[in-house]
């Protein structure tokens, strides 16, 4: 009988292993040089944060998003808004060292390049000051009209009863007119006017935080001053840090402690604590990487119990993710949300080559192989296993790859590109470091295994042994249960398994909180909270306001009353005196009244005077340029203009974390066509979280249409389309049953991050399954049970490495993050059990049968 020609990757793998047996050292060099190069490259990726960076480049929402925070944060013109605020905190019960502290300091942070610093604002002086200036027009149309008909009958009876001859009427008239009022007209004063006027004045005064016109107030029982610094840096830039050093020196400098020694300073604000997020985020995706490869070694150590071993597999997926991260740079850039946690996904996933590979060139060492024939024994016996693995996991990582959304789209090319690389670093790195340890101390003298191999065979056996006494129990439950959770996988995808509360997916388990983040709420409860649930949209002219207004309210009014999408739509055109023309008319009429009443004697001079105080000489409108910086600042964009930020308030009672409020709320203000023809578009979180779902359904059923698709293609290849591999990828449909089981049962919804679990488990379920009917295959039937325990410690050290990679996501800050931790790691579960247990069983099940009959049929 003829042998079976090797393929050409096989011939490939036996030059590789004759070289790298001669050259070890060679091979390791030429592999570790490649490190400087690529480990400058990955060092380069940075991480992005915002969930714009989950969404395609293209997508309206993220175009106008980028458009709205280049409008509201680019460079800083004089006297411009700008959308990040660094706060100063003081806390004193000293009112008048908190004022000093105030005084001394804000010109000093003023004079700071304006780079750092766009503005600085310390109380509402100079709002209190124009209203002040501007009670008369702000004052209501209803009042100023009664103000005015009093006014004129006062003077119209003051006339008749004193200049009746100006009239025309003579003293018998004139008193007999006045005989007929029941009661004379309210007298003309000054207290007349401001009685009217105070009731307005003291609701402007009562909008505005602080004491005596600064932000210095109470909170929680403490007394703090607060200066606002206006920064054109933007949302999360590390120069955040850099102002605050800057600002704490000057604080330093004029040493305020010498007017109160209990004076403290502290720093907060959306600059700040945005600063201190995106560390967080950053330090925990590092601590949750760093624990998930510890996790990892120590797996591998206690499975091959040494240390060679650990250092060998460390240094291999060491290189391996170095080039998978320098390529992810050079093809991507950056790491987002998602890709951030792809250091412990592609260390679990891509040792698993290595630990194959490992388990065999041991096991070929054991037998008393030449460390030349275990290089090779483990290189023809594993790469097809290993390959087809790999072919599954990056199917499952491409599938992802292939989809729009980048959340998607970027996990799956570098998870991708990790698979790939660490296959081959397994193949090119490991043989050489072994054989290079090997020549310094062989792995096996007299002893060829011991306590070692037993130990290491625990991994495997308690999954065999049970296998083997009930082997048609288990697979009669494989069989039931794959059915009944079928039927609830479907009922839970029917039932809408999204996740609708932002909160559990934006929030997390409880962390330390910043200091800035402490000193938020102070602030709020000193200064106020002026406009920071509403959200902007930015239009290229003022005289597209109005319109805007006009199309967005006849579309919140013709909602459903529960389902109003936005409470209100705030302009810059709000914060102006309402029918200034009507008023400036009925004052300009009193003022004349009250000229000519003075010049005869009805008004004393005290009162005059008084008066002007009320209604100045000159009357004219407010414009919006005349408005204070301070109040006009939310709707000044980057270049200076005003008016052309327009803001869309949520409506009373419904919660901006509700994902469901979030598309109504998004889809009221995304798009709006104005009367001429002109389309605005709107942008923001709600948006941003509509359309993040949105291509959540639209992509995850693509991407795990694909991951089937493409693992049946490679479980077709490796079998050609026998039994065997119809049993491995019947046993994975089972697993992946079990995993959407559980998801059901412990009402665990999908979001943007956990969802990518469904593909990946497809894939990577799959390697364990393909190990496994690739062993039997090589395998005779008395040795099945050794073969498995062997093949199947390595398969549950696999899948062990990566779920300890997914684990170490658990511990996440972020609730997205931990979900699909605990996802992944059931999903690795379940597809394991599949795997070792339930597998095995039929086969030794099947192998029972066969036996049976045959013997049956000898007897015959």
């Amino acid at each position: 009988m003829q042998a079976k020609r090797p393929s050409r990757l096989e011939q490939w793998l036996v030059r590789l292993g004759a070289l790298q047996t001669r050259r070890p050292f060679l091979v390791v060099l030429l592999v570790f040089a490649t490190l400087l190069p690529t480990g400058m490259l990955a060092s380069r990726l940075s991480l992005r944060t915002e969930f714009t960076e989950l969404l395609p480049d293209g997508k309206r929402s993220v175009i106008e998003a980028r458009r709205i925070a280049e409008r509201l944060s680019g460079k800083v013109a004089p006297n411009a808004g700008t959308g990040s605020t660094l706060s100063v905190v003081a806390k004193s019960e000293n009112i008048d060292a908190l004022k000093r502290f105030v005084d001394t300091l804000a010109p000093q942070v003023r004079a700071l390049d304006p780079k750092w610093v766009g503005s600085v604002q310390t109380g509402s002086r100079e709002v209190q000051d124009f209203f002040r200036a501007h009670k008369h027009l702000y004052a209501d149309l209803s009042d100023i009209q009664k103000i005015h008909d009093d006014v004129l009958d006062r003077y119209d009876y003051e006339v008749q009863k004193k200049g009746g001859m100006d009239l025309g009427l003579d003293d018998a008239e004139s008193d007999g007119a006045s005989s007929k009022d029941e009661a004379p007209p309210p007298p003309l004063n000054a207290q007349t006017l401001e009685d009217r006027f105070k009731k307005k004045l003291e609701e402007a005064q009562k909008q505005q935080p602080g004491t005596d016109g600064y932000y210095i107030g109470k909170s929680q029982g403490a007394t703090y001053g607060v200066i606002l610094v206006r920064s054109p840096l933007s949302s999360m830039d590390p120069a955040a840090f850099e102002l605050r050093q800057r600002i704490q020196q000057l604080v330093v400098a004029i040493h305020p402690q010498a007017w109160d020694p209990q004076l403290t300073v502290g720093y907060s604000g959306n600059l700040i604590t945005a600063a201190e997020t995106k560390h967080e985020i950053t330090q925990d995706m590092v601590q949750i990487g760093s624990v998930g490869v510890a996790m990892i070694l120590a797996a591998i150590l206690l499975f091959f119990l040494r240390l060679r071993v650990l250092a060998c597999m460390g240094l291999t997926i060491l290189v391996g993710c170095t080039w998978s991260f320098a390529v992810a740079y050079l093809s991507i850039g950056y790491l987002n949300l998602a890709s951030g946690l792809m250091v412990s996904i592609i260390t679990g996933n891509g040792i698993n080559f290595g630990i194959v590979y490992m388990a065999r060139y041991i096991e070929a060492r054991r037998a008393r192989q030449s460390i030349e024939e275990a290089l090779l024994t483990a290189h023809r016996e594993t790469h097809i296993a290993t390959l087809a693995a790999a072919a599954a996991a990056m199917v499952a990582y491409g599938s992802l790859a292939m989809t729009n959304f980048r959340g998607f789209k970027h996990f799956g090319a570098i998870g991708g590109i990790g698979m790939t690389l660490c296959w081959v670093a397994t193949y090119l790195l490991l043989p050489a470091l072994l054989v290079a340890t090997e020549r310094i101390s062989p792995m096996f003298g007299r002893d060829t295994g011991g306590w070692r191999s037993k130990a290491r065979g625990f991994y495997g056996y308690p999954f065999v042994w049970v296998a083997t006494r009930a082997p048609r129990a288990i697979a009669l439950f494989g069989l039931l249960s794959g059915v009944f959770t079928i039927a609830v996988s479907v009922r839970y995808f029917a039932e809408d398994p999204m996740e609708y509360n932002l909160r559990a997916v934006l929030g997390g388990k409880a962390h330390r909180q910043t200091e800035a983040g402490a000193l938020s709420g102070r602030v709020d409860d000193v200064v106020g909270r002026a406009g920071q649930d509403g959200r902007a949209i930015v239009v290229d002219r003022v005289d597209q306001v109005e319109p805007l207004v006009s199309a967005l309210l006849k579309r919140r009014d013709a909602a459903p009353k529960d389902k109003k999408p936005f409470e209100k739509v705030v302009t810059v055109f709000d914060l102006l005196p309402k029918e200034q023309s009507q008023k400036i008319a009925l004052l300009s009429e009193i003022r004349d009244r009250v000229e000519r009443a003075h010049k005869r004697g009805f008004v004393s001079d005290q009162d005059y005077a008084k008066i002007n105080e009320h209604i100045p000489e000159k009357l004219a409108p407010i414009a919006m340029n005349d408005l204070p910086e301070a109040v006009a600042r939310p709707f000044i964009d980057h270049d200076g203009q005003r008016g052309r930020i327009v803001y869309i308030v949520p409506t009373t009672g419904r919660s901006v974390y509700d994902a469901r409020y979030l598309q109504i709320w998004a889809d009221a203000f995304r798009e709006t066509r104005l009367p001429n023809g002109e389309v605005i578009y709107g942008s923001g979180d709600p948006v941003i979280f509509a359309d993040v779902l949105q291509s959540i359904r639209e992509e995850a059923p693509k991407a795990i249409l694909l991951s089937f698709v493409g693992t049946l293609a490679v479980i077709f290849i490796a079998f050609r389309g026998g039994k065997n591999g119809l049993l491995a990828l019947s046993v994975l449909v089972v697993g992946l049953s079990w995993l959407v089981a559980f998801l059901y049962f412990d009402h665990i919804k999908l979001n943007f991050l956990n969802f990518v679990t469904l593909p990946i488990s497809i894939g990577v379920g799959a390697d364990y399954a393909l190990n496994i009917m690739k062993r039997r295959e090589l395998t005779a039937d008395r040795a099945l049970p050794q073969a498995l325990i062997e093949t199947g410690g390595a398969v549950v050290l696999c899948s062990l490495t990566t779920t300890l990679g997914y684990v170490a996501l658990m511990f996440s800050m972020n609730g997205a993050t931990a979900s699909f931790g605990l996802t992944a790691a059931t999903g690795e579960l379940t597809t394991l059990l599949a795997a070792v247990l339930l597998l095995p069983a039929i086969l030794f099940w099947l192998n029972g049968r066969e036996a049976k009959a045959s013997a049956a049929k000898g007897g015959g």
